[in-house]
């Protein structure tokens, strides 16, 4: 990998912030495309997030509405692991964090278009000021956020931290399925990404209940079940809203998709949402779905976010 391959483009790039000359070097791994497990080295992330490189690849996957020419070109393309570098693409295959975490904004979460994401990338930029780079999906209908972190031994408790906070101080919602350490982050193209070279390490961390590996006798199991089914009952008897904060509906999803699986979980996961204004079943099914793909959290989060909302047995 030649290290001048991402230089092309730097004299039309524009950043939001000031950027001077001499930038720390942050080493990622780069592999060939999304298939590829082993990286074919290593390249400087601010580079990756500059360069202009794939300016016309990217143009052209945002102006053809032909979904397999999208497929083709994105899946041609080269990627990165912003938060390290790695032997092959795999948790097990980290050779070192480099400190920084990738969270994405979809449109499809926001209902954000066009010209309103500049504003976004702004907001984000001026309220976190451990934001190391804001820039726009290939989509043109997204951002892809950088942060520093200051724990990389609690990637995901960081990773939740920064998604609450984020939805909290901003209204926007992150992808959640972004939250692996080896996720990989496909070239982009954005004529002014946001980049901040000196960002300050983030501090937040959220703890949650993730499920164990734990055997339950039929009794337990039986006890657990009729918890769960009368606190549902309960949510529908009271059309109570448990799900209005995004990442306690997150939750709730994995919690459920864990514990019951697919179709059961499903199934319960509409009864625990239909209450909220911002119910629609389509948008249900999607967000299991994501659940189902994501990492494992225990029934005891549900059980816990029930009681915070006062839905309990009394």
């Amino acid at each position: 990998m030649k290290e001048n391959e991402y230089d092309n483009g730097y004299i039309e790039r524009q950043t939001v912030s000031s950027n001077p000359p001499e930038l720390p070097q942050i080493r990622v791994s780069v592999f060939e495309n999304y298939f590829a497990q082993k990286p074919l080295g290593d390249v400087d992330l601010i580079k990756w997030c500059k360069t202009a490189k794939f300016k016309e690849q990217v143009i052209a996957f945002r102006t053809t509405s032909n979904e397999k020419v999208r497929q083709r070109i994105k899946r041609n393309l080269p990627c990165i692991t912003p938060s390290g570098i790695f032997k092959t693409r795999s948790r097990d295959g980290l050779v070192q964090h480099t400190g920084f975490i990738c969270i994405d904004i979809d449109h499809k979460d926001n209902g954000v278009f066009g010209p309103e994401w500049f504003d976004k990338k702004r907001l984000v930029a001026k309220t976190f000021d451990s934001l190391l780079c804001a820039s726009m999906s290939i989509s043109g209908n997204g951002l892809y956020l950088i942060f520093r972190i200051a724990h990389p031994d609690m990637h995901l408790a960081q990773f939740d931290a920064l998604v609450r906070e984020i939805y909290e101080k901003t209204g926007l919602v992150a992808d959640q399925g972004c939250c692996d350490v080896c996720r990989l982050r496909g070239a982009s193209y954005d004529a002014y990404p946001y980049i901040n070279p000196h960002a300050k390490p983030y501090r937040g961390v959220l703890k949650e209940r993730t499920a164990r590996a734990k055997v339950r006798t039929a009794r337990e199991k039986k006890l657990l079940d009729e918890k769960v089914y009368k606190l549902i009952q309960k949510i529908r008897e009271e059309k109570k809203d448990i799900t209005d904060d995004y990442h306690d509906w997150y939750c709730i999803g994995c919690a459920l998709a864990h514990e019951y699986g697919k179709e059961e979980g499903l199934r319960l996961f509409h009864l625990v949402s239909m209450h909220s204004k911002k119910y629609y079943p389509t948008d249900c099914d999607e967000q299991f779905a994501k659940c189902l793909r994501s990492r494992k959290i225990g029934i005891e989060t549900f059980l816990w976010i029930c009681k915070k909302h006062g839905v309990t047995f009394k």
